[in-house]
């Protein structure tokens, strides 16, 4: 049971490795299980193909990314606060698995028709989703924000999305100040 536990762990660090060096597509089986440092049919015996291992690493990484942004994303009518809170946890996250959100970029910035796409849009439609439940819950207070929810939760995803990618990329850093300074930015073209 131990040894079962300890191959499905190897195969999976080891395909997120390749798969966000390499891109999903460009990964074959016969790589992953050479570096793995096993034969294919076991990874075939423990995953059953490619993209269901595709599918168990995106599940595995981003449950709990969904789980940080719904708690964040809870609106408690400062929506300053709240979006601090978004952008530094989500950013965090992404610097602590910077594999995974190479990943999950890469999946869902890929053609629409393929494996990859299909696994990564789920996860971030669910995100863009809890946060525009946050701009549609703020919108109470802020009126001129009506209507707009779906456009701000996108913007707002692409924000951090691109901040996430220049840290883990080592491109800049970023400090509390500066995050505060980037979210009232944001927080500017809403409310102008």
């Amino acid at each position: 049971m131990e040894d079962a536990k300890n191959n499905r762990d190897v195969i999976r660090k080891t395909a997120l490795r390749l798969f966000s060096r390499l891109g999903f597509a460009q990964t074959s089986v016969i790589t992953i299980a050479g570096e793995a440092g096993i034969t294919k049919p076991t990874l075939y015996y423990y995953y059953g193909s490619k993209n269901a291992l595709l599918e168990a690493i995106v599940a595995e990484y981003g449950i709990p990314l969904l789980n940080l942004t719904a708690k964040a994303a809870v609106y408690e009518h400062d929506l300053v606060m709240n979006l601090s809170a978004l952008f530094r946890d989500l950013v965090d996250y992404a610097a602590g698995h910077p594999e995974y959100f190479r990943l999950l970029v890469s999946l869902y910035s890929s053609a629409p028709e393929t494996p990859g796409y299909d696994a990564g849009n789920g996860i971030r439609k669910r995100l863009v989703a809890k946060i525009e439940d946050l701009f549609e819950r703020a919108a109470a207070d802020h009126g001129n924000m009506r209507n707009r929810q779906k456009m701000y939760a996108e913007t707002f995803f692409g924000l951090i999305q691109t901040w996430a990618l220049l840290i883990i990329n080592r491109e800049v850093s970023l400090t509390d100040e500066n995050r505060n300074r980037l979210v009232h930015q944001y927080m500017h073209g809403i409310f102008s």
